[in-house]
């Protein structure tokens, strides 16, 4: 029961992290611009990272309520990330 929850939660994580970006990456695919998808092997990484790097500061820190700080900062990078998908996508398509 405990790898269930375990298992859950780390599809959650990864579902609030990169859903945005791949959301905007699919929309820039449907629209016959492949630029996005090019530039997801850089984006998740790179948000995986920050996100883990965060969780990690905000545990250590020892603020009252850890676990929102990580869930905002999970949720603040995905959106971020996506953002940033966007703007390469766009910056890809016009070169």
């Amino acid at each position: 029961m405990r790898l269930i929850l375990i298992l859950v939660a780390v599809l959650a994580f990864l579902l609030a992290l990169w859903g945005p970006p791949l959301m905007v990456a699919r929309r820039f695919w449907l629209r016959s611009n492949p630029w996005a998808f090019r530039s997801l092997r850089f984006v998740l990484p790179g948000q995986l990272i920050t996100a883990v790097t965060l969780a990690f500061a905000a545990e250590f820190s020892g603020l009252r309520n850890p676990a929102a700080v990580m869930a905002g900062t999970t949720v603040l990078v995905g959106l971020l990330g996506a953002g940033l998908l966007a703007l390469l996508a766009l910056w890809g398509a016009r070169r």
